[in-house]
């Protein structure tokens, strides 16, 4: 039997001694034989049958230029890294618009070269490359300024740290995000009930408030800085929610009012030395009025007598008010107001 060498082959078959040496290596040329270093292949072989396996159409045309040879593979990469760009093709073809262009350029991002007699902004796939790199940190959170500031460390060790404090940061938003739902669906909730409830009475318990500071007056705007904002995370918390007005009243009127800022109570019993509303069972109410609505307070007062003289109870003489939803309408609000009276 006649036998040509793994060279031999290469030229017949037009691809690399390494790709048939790697042929038989793996059993995919019957009769090969080796001698030493030298595989020797029966004359008559033929070409080993592509063996990729496609599922309904070819996703990549074969290139009969490569015919396995590695290092042609890149070779049409290669010549394209010569090639000169407009900012209009990136435009065009990486989704990227004429401002953030400019702005990559501006804080040096990007450092492309002008075309010497026009003045024009050229980019090599080099850039093109780069950009693909900024676009990917971009995708994962980073802000151009943090991706500068990562590509002017270029240490292994730095990107670590980056990539935790990306992820801290995103899970931190994440948590934030979660908690703004959760306010968002209590006020719709609140809303909802609102709608459909507003005037009508019911018995309820009144949950635990811990009183953090009190002070005279929603109108009294100078005492906000150390009785109001020192004591919220004004991130997460409005001012309104957690405001009550707290009147106390006997049968022949008001008697006294004041603002408290509050939040309910972790722990279900009193601590020694803190303060807190009056809590246990109470008349419930939801009332509706314009913020500027003087009437609100001496209705509320007859209609509440009203229902305790109805149903043979007794106030201990204080009422809760909260502003628990507002409705926006031009430069005025229209107030949804949660009410709790203490009974005896």
């Amino acid at each position: 039997m006649n036998y040509l060498t793994a060279a031999e082959f290469s030229k017949k078959w037009d691809v690399s001694s390494r790709m048939i040496a790697y042929y038989c290596e793996t059993g995919r040329i019957d009769g090969a034989t080796k001698k030493g270093k030298l595989w020797l292949i029966p004359a008559h072989t033929e070409k080993p049958a592509d063996k990729r396996y496609l599922r309904n159409k070819i996703v990549i045309q074969d290139n009969h230029e490569l015919q396995g040879e590695f290092q042609r593979i890149n070779r049409m990469d290669t010549d394209n890294y010569t090639m000169v760009y407009r900012a209009n093709d990136l435009y065009k073809n990486l989704g990227l618009t004429r401002e953030t262009l400019r702005y990559y350029e501006e804080i040096g991002l990007i450092v492309p070269e002008r075309n010497p007699s026009s003045q024009y902004r050229e980019f090599t796939f080099s850039d093109i490359s780069h950009l693909m790199s900024i676009d990917f940190y971009k995708k994962r959170g980073f802000t151009p300024l943090e991706i500068l500031e990562l590509m002017q460390s270029g240490k292994q060790p730095d990107t670590m740290y980056y990539l935790n404090s990306k992820i801290e940061y995103l899970e931190e938003t994440i948590r934030a995000q979660q908690r703004m739902v959760k306010h968002l669906n209590d006020t719709k909730q609140f809303y909802e009930y609102a709608i459909s409830s507003k005037g009508e009475f019911s018995v309820r318990e009144f949950p635990l408030y811990l009183v953090r500071e009190s002070f005279d007056s929603v109108s009294s705007l100078k005492e906000y800085q150390n009785r109001v904002l020192n004591y919220l995370d004004l991130q997460q918390e409005d001012i309104l929610s957690n405001l009550v007005r707290a009147v106390t009243f006997d049968s022949t009127g008001y008697k006294g009012t004041g603002m408290c800022i509050v939040r309910r109570a972790v722990d279900k019993g009193r601590q020694v030395g803190n303060m807190y509303l009056e809590s246990g069972r109470c008349l419930h109410t939801v009332l509706e009025a314009d913020s500027h609505d003087d009437s609100i307070m001496e209705d509320m007062f007859f209609s509440c007598h009203e229902w305790a003289k109805a149903n043979n109870e007794e106030f201990k003489g204080t009422v809760y008010i909260f502003i628990r939803f507002v409705e926006l309408s031009g430069q005025t609000e229209r107030n949804f107001y949660e009410v709790w009276l203490p009974l005896i």
